[in-house]
């Protein structure tokens, strides 16, 4: 499988009036569109986009160090849903296929200093929700029910899966042959466990 990364405009804003998860896949739609006219046809085009929601709702990007600080607090010792949606096409064709994937996240709870020296890095200021769990931001990461990839940004699977249906020739990887993040120590990820009810 040979790759060509293109760029496609700045994020445009989340559509108005639609869930999260439909928002997410509507997203990476038009990622995937803005490149489209640029490549020649028959190629196919695989685009993502990724939305933390917190307890106060959907994050974006926190652009400023002061907002990746407030993002971070929020999050601090709770849980988060991620939703990465998928787009993949072939250009000259009506092949479109979208997908959603969705994670759970538990965040330690991490103190001020923490905060600030990960903001520090300058790490947090284009991600969403103000942490990359496969950089720096994995450190303060507790635990992670669903895929990590999905957290990364790309769920690998679901990816390969939308390629298939918009006709892209086996053999395709496997899912595990493909990593998205370079090897590093990190704390281990602990198995996040459901919420006792009395």
């Amino acid at each position: 499988m040979r790759v060509n990364v293109l760029e496609p405009p700045e994020d445009g804003p989340t559509p108005p009036g639609v869930c999260a998860d439909l928002a997410v896949q509507l997203i990476a739609h038009a990622k995937a569109a803005a490149v489209h006219d640029r490549l020649p046809a028959g190629t196919f085009v695989l685009a993502a986009d990724t939305m933390v929601v917190g307890p106060e709702g959907p994050m974006g990007k926190p652009l400023t160090p002061d907002r990746a600080c407030g993002m971070l607090r929020e999050l601090r010792g709770r849980r988060h849903t991620v939703l990465t949606g998928v787009c993949a096409l072939r250009t000259a064709s009506e092949c479109v296929a979208l997908g959603v994937s969705r994670s759970a996240v538990k965040m330690h709870p991490f103190s001020d200093e923490e905060i600030s020296r990960y903001v520090a890095s300058g790490e947090p200021l284009d991600r969403a929700g103000g942490y990359a769990i496969q950089g720096g931001g994995g450190d303060l990461v507790e635990a992670v029910a669903g895929r990590v990839d999905t957290v990364v940004g790309l769920d690998v699977k679901l990816a390969l899966q939308l390629l298939t249906e918009v006709g892209y020739p086996d053999p395709l990887p496997r899912p595990s042959d493909v990593s998205l993040t370079p090897p590093r120590v990190r704390r281990p990820l602990t198995p996040m466990r459901a919420p006792s009810r009395a």
